[in-house]
């Protein structure tokens, strides 16, 4: 059996129809999430990472551009049913889901009764390179984020910016580039979020009008105050960062990603990161999957 499995509509099988209006105009959202598996009285358990978070979002997507979403007992059902057999294979790893308007005509107009497509699919856990743990190194981009003051803060399926953006480099060094808005304020990384910290307050940008309000994100908003006195969000411009003592990206894969050099400013990480990082870095597996699913 391959690593790597795709469910779609309930059954396994990697291809959808060319008619789909996910393939045809980006219609449609997607979510990327861990999950990881223990074993209880000699039955095998799984658990997804943030996975009311991920729903959430989705969900909310799909309500604004009023895509037809299914049940949550059925998406959990499609859900398991990808986990089960993922469980053959591997104790870990990556899962996407990604729900299209489904199979339509030409033209952007859709009928209100349409069938979505839903596709879950099961990859390997990236492996996680002893640099990230180090610190990272980050540059800006020349590429312009979108605007949208409808679609921002959602992973709909139009990813052109990061794709963009993400060719302007080829030196492995770098790890992640950022986008800047015409004022050269920090927006986010072409697949994370970003954090400064000043001292015991920690900042960052907002989401206002472009860019994606990442569940990592939220979830660090969420629980800053158990390792900074202040959490602030806020606009940064680029000449702002020479007062920040530290800097960290996320993202779901991830988590959380020490900045060690953006561009020709240094950072060096310190005790309330390392906390932070290792709050999410539990060593053990049950007690990890409990806590980061009730978050």
């Amino acid at each position: 059996m391959s690593k790597n499995l795709s469910l779609i509509n309930g059954e396994f099988n990697d291809s959808i129809s060319v008619y789909d209006r996910g393939l045809a105009y980006g219609d449609g959202f997607f979510e990327t999430m861990l999950w990881d598996s223990f074993e209880n009285k000699n039955e095998i358990n799984f658990g997804v990472e943030f996975w009311h978070r991920h729903l959430t979002r989705i969900k909310n997507g799909c309500r604004l551009m009023q895509i037809n979403f299914p049940s949550d007992k059925e998406i959990i059902r499609q859900r398991n049913l990808i986990l089960k057999a993922s469980l053959k294979e591997k104790k870990s790893g990556l899962l996407k889901m990604i729900i299209t308007r489904g199979v339509g005509g030409r033209g952007y107009k859709f009928e209100k009764n349409m069938v979505p497509t839903i596709i879950f699919l099961s990859l390997p856990k990236p492996k996680i390179k002893k640099d990230l743990k180090l610190g990272v190194t980050v540059k800006v981009c020349e590429t312009q984020l979108s605007k949208n003051k409808n679609l921002f803060g959602f992973k709909h399926l139009n990813r052109l910016d990061s794709v963009l953006a993400r060719s302007e480099w080829q030196d492995e060094k770098v790890f992640e580039g950022v986008f800047i808005d015409s004022n050269q304020n920090i927006l986010e990384g072409t697949m994370t979020n970003i954090f400064f910290v000043c001292k015991k307050i920690l900042i960052t940008p907002p989401i206002l009008d472009s860019g994606i309000d990442g569940v990592m994100r939220q979830v660090i908003i969420d629980n800053a105050k158990f390792f900074f006195d202040e959490i602030i969000i806020k606009k940064i411009n680029l000449k702002d960062i020479e007062g920040f003592d530290q800097m960290f990206l996320t993202n779901s894969v991830q988590k959380i990603i020490p900045v060690s050099r953006f561009e020709k400013k240094k950072f060096f990480y310190k005790k309330n990161v390392k906390d932070l990082i290792n709050f999410f870095y539990c060593k053990n597996e049950k007690e990890r999957i409990k806590r980061l699913a009730l978050i």
